[in-house]
């Protein structure tokens, strides 16, 4: 079916669909997100979070072609607070803080083209490797059918059948992990977990393929043409108490702007959820944009 979606696409496009969408739809402002790239196959095993830079590049040169102008959030949010959106403007936005943004920085360096980055902060005392993503990508990895995982730590000792459905046994592996309350206490448990599975951890983490960027990486690029802004703490935000989910917005805060040194007024929700409730909430803590 992909082939017939590109197709109708590509046919859509030939026939002039594209163009009248994008004036039709010009004076709402667009928010393009994105999270990691890759640095070998991470986008053929999990594409949601991954992508090819060459496929990002090829991005940016839609919208150079299209004459789509790029703004940064806040000239954007002041645009569209002054109703002055007329050109299908658009904001670049990264997730979570991948350290493999910075290997983007010199595209949108070429194209001038500013960008928003969205951090959780909980990982700056911890180690920056993203546990649930790389048990995810571990599982891919190993030639194994199924482990039992022994003397590890007590939350995640088991069996797990992997050669079926290596996706299940991931999840049922780090929803045993949230049992473990320490982020540093669970990426601990990686180097083994990968021992277990017959791969070479050291290989595994070449190129920085699965950490977050650390606090002197976060001070480096907030000095580029990119704003870092608010993603919680945890990447959880409660939604049924205001002082829970003010504590995850501040530890988030206090932390970005002791390493920028810029006020942080701007917030993604983690995976997009969010409650009724808490846009007022954010507003209450002086947060000027929240996006999904």
């Amino acid at each position: 079916m992909g082939w017939l979606r590109r197709t109708l696409f590509h046919s859509i496009r030939l026939l002039g669909g594209f163009a009248l969408a994008q004036h039709l739809t010009r004076k709402q402002l667009r928010i393009l997100c994105y999270h990691g790239f890759s640095a070998t196959d991470e986008h053929v095993v999990n594409p949601y979070v991954f992508m090819r830079t060459q496929t990002f590049e090829r991005r940016l040169r839609i919208l150079q072609r299209r004459k789509i102008p790029v703004l940064s959030l806040e000239d954007a949010i002041k645009r569209l607070r002054a109703g002055t959106i007329s050109t299908a403007e658009t904001v670049i936005t990264f997730d979570d803080g991948w350290a493999s943004n910075l290997a983007v920085m010199p595209i949108l360096q070429r194209f001038a083209y500013p960008v928003c980055i969205y951090i959780t902060t909980e990982h700056l005392s911890a180690g920056t490797e993203a546990f649930n993503v790389a048990v995810f990508h571990l599982m891919h990895a190993t030639h194994k059918g199924q482990i039992t995982i022994r003397d590890i730590h007590p939350a995640i000792d088991g069996e797990y059948l992997i050669a079926a459905q290596p996706k299940a046994a991931a999840a049922e592996l780090v929803g045993r992990a949230e049992a473990i309350r320490s982020l540093a206490e669970r990426q601990r448990l990686l180097p083994p977990l990968a021992a277990a599975l017959g791969v070479d951890f050291a290989e595994f983490l070449n190129g920085g393929r699965f950490r977050f960027l650390s606090g002197a990486e976060i001070k480096k690029i907030s000095m580029l043409r990119a704003s870092i802004q608010l993603h919680t703490h945890t990447h959880n935000l409660p939604t049924d108490n205001f002082n829970s989910m003010a504590e995850e917005i501040e530890r988030n805060r206090g932390a970005v702007e002791a390493l920028t040194g810029k006020q942080a007024l701007h917030f993604c929700y983690p995976s997009g959820q969010y409650s009724e409730r808490q846009p007022d909430w954010l507003s209450q803590l002086g947060i000027i944009s929240a996006t999904t």
